[in-house]
């Protein structure tokens, strides 16, 4: 099954919030929250978080990576429980500790909360990112048990950026794999994630495959469950394939111009998708790093 909407995915799991720009909630003794979109949509994920939790409060935040769109309403769910604690990867903390990170991730989600204007999404919130502070540093293949029976494991999935954790719970067969795995377009197209590491994004698709999850959540618009989970996981090695060898070509056709390159890539993937899609300015941001990924792997010595 493929599931595109916010509610139940199966027993004490859930998306809150869009699924466009999810939060993943597992509930249970200790409720863990997986990621936290957008900062615009905060009062959105916490009615939700509210409705399944009632007058319970989330224990933990995981972060999979630091992209805007991933912790944008940190900060908010701290305000809105101040018990939480948040965990992240070593490098997702240095990242945050920067201010130009901050800054980035400041801007992007004031542009983000303009485009869920324009998508008429509501309620919103108007505060801006604010910082916050982590409290846990996650150790890749390190379980922690969140309550009797029930353990979590953070695994190391580079690709998409150096910083990335996918989250494995094994007795429930679950992957928070955002996007270390593609992602599914609202037109069908599957995205590929990749931005500083081509090979590093094909490997952890390997280990990804080799846990054989039963639901798979990518990072925007779709969980996969059953089939679907391996259909995807396969088709995001695909997707990462062509992708490349698409890029190759145009790179090869403009003789490495970045500029050509990126505006040959968007026209193809990006100009005629229907909304709601990745922000423009976001979007190139990342196409442009693939790019340059690309690039310098086409260029590495020969050994």
């Amino acid at each position: 099954m493929i599931i595109t909407k916010s509610g139940k995915i199966t027993d004490g799991f859930y998306i809150v919030g869009p699924a466009a720009v999810p939060v993943y909630l597992l509930d249970g003794p200790a409720p863990v929250l997986f990621d936290a979109g957008f900062t615009a949509l905060g009062p959105l994920y916490e009615a939700g978080i509210r409705e399944i939790l009632g007058d319970r409060s989330p224990e933990y935040l995981f972060f999979t990576h630091s992209h805007f769109d991933h912790i944008g309403a940190a900060g908010y769910f701290k305000q809105a429980w101040p018990g939480l604690k948040i965990g992240c990867s070593r490098r997702c903390r240095e990242i945050l500790s920067k201010e130009s990170a901050l800054r980035l991730i400041r801007e992007l989600n004031r542009e983000g909360a303009g485009n869920l204007i324009k998508m008429g999404v509501r309620p919103l919130s108007e505060a801006p990112f604010e910082p916050f502070d982590t409290d846990i540093v996650i150790q890749p293949g390190k379980m922690m048990e969140l309550s009797p029976g029930l353990t979590l494991t953070g695994l190391d999935t580079p690709g998409h950026t150096r910083d990335f954790i996918s989250y494995w719970i094994p007795e429930k067969r679950i992957l928070i794999a955002s996007e270390a795995v593609a992602c599914y377009q609202n037109n069908g197209y599957i995205q590929t994630e990749f931005l500083v590491d081509f090979d590093a994004c094909l490997d952890s698709l390997m280990k990804i495959k080799n846990l054989d999850p039963a639901v798979l959540c990518a990072g925007h618009n779709a969980v996969f469950t059953g089939e679907d989970a391996g259909r995807h996981i396969r088709a995001s090695v695909g997707a990462a394939n062509r992708y490349l060898a698409m890029t190759e070509g145009f790179l090869k056709k403009e003789k490495g111009d970045m500029d050509r390159t990126v505006s040959s890539v968007k026209a193809l993937e990006w100009d005629d998708r229907p909304w709601p899609k990745q922000p423009e300015s976001a979007y190139l941001l990342n196409t442009r790093q693939r790019v340059k990924t690309i690039w310098a792997r086409m260029n590495q010595p020969v050994l």
